[in-house]
């Protein structure tokens, strides 16, 4: 009988110590796997410190492209870039913000080319037209956007845009007879395009620096302007050209001519 109790006592003990070893064991591999992290975490720590601190890192050079209306000297102005700035350090995403602030700027793109260079991609907005809003004129870009206001002594080589500028659908069909346009660069006619007027009614009139008034209507613009262009080498062979010329194309099957006012020419076809 004390044989047997003394027997489970040992046995009792031997699991004890098997389980206090197991337990060992576990805080020992927990141990190793915190202080493997906190290694790791402080050599990390140290490598970054390095990095943003090493003169390996300064940017050296910024490249700058897609500027047309803005400059280098002005995006890296905004940019903020200070001298010998560690390229790791710079917030990319902060001085893409500063850059979009300039109204010219469309999309900006940023990238780090280590070690030590930036490069910098604009977007710009393409202008289309100025509009007339409070006695003052604005740019409007490809999208109907209206994006700044036509500074004293700006140079804007763009025609006005006058009439319901507001109304959407009216204003979309702008931005197709402005694509159309600039696809027909062949003809000087309509190079110098001074006023681009819009009406819910007549649809799209333009009036060139050349006294040259085009009614266009709607849609179909490239149609009608390759039916101009026999029109004008007409008028200009009976030496009709000079002067104030109306002329509507709006109706696809005559077109009418007026000079001075005063119907001239009837054409149909």
């Amino acid at each position: 009988m004390k044989k047997s109790i003394k027997s489970r006592i040992e046995t009792k003990k031997n699991s004890l110590k098997r389980r206090s070893r197991k337990i060992f064991y576990e805080i020992l591999k927990v141990s190793a796997l915190i202080g493997t992290v906190v290694a790791l975490t402080v050599l990390m720590i140290f490598a970054y410190n390095y990095m943003v601190s090493s003169p390996c890192f300064q940017i050296e050079r910024t490249i700058i492209r897609g500027c047309e209306r803005t400059t280098e000297k002005e995006i890296l102005a905004i940019a903020g870039i200070k001298p010998s700035q560690n390229i790791l350090a710079v917030n990319l995403g902060e001085m893409a913000r500063r850059i979009e602030a300039n109204p010219w700027v469309e999309d900006v793109s940023i990238g780090r080319e280590l070690p030590n260079r930036l490069v910098i991609e604009i977007s710009e907005r393409k202008a289309v037209a100025l509009v007339k809003r409070d006695k003052s004129f604005y740019f409007m870009d490809c999208n109907g956007v209206i994006f700044k206001k036509l500074k004293p002594g700006e140079k804007a080589n763009l025609p006005i845009l006058t009439g319901l500028y507001k109304n959407t659908a009216l204003l979309k069909k702008f931005i197709d007879l402005i694509t159309c346009l600039s696809s027909n660069n062949g003809f000087h006619e309509i190079r110098n395009v001074s006023e681009i007027h819009g009406d819910e009614i007549f649809g799209f009139s333009l009036f060139t620096n050349g006294g040259l008034s085009l009614r266009l209507g709607f849609e179909n613009y490239g149609e009608k302007l390759k039916r101009l262009k026999p029109v004008m080498t007409d008028l200009t062979r009976r030496n009709l050209n000079k002067g104030f010329l109306h002329i509507d194309l709006s109706n696809t099957g005559r077109i009418v001519v007026q000079r001075k006012n005063v119907l001239k020419e009837g054409y149909s076809t």
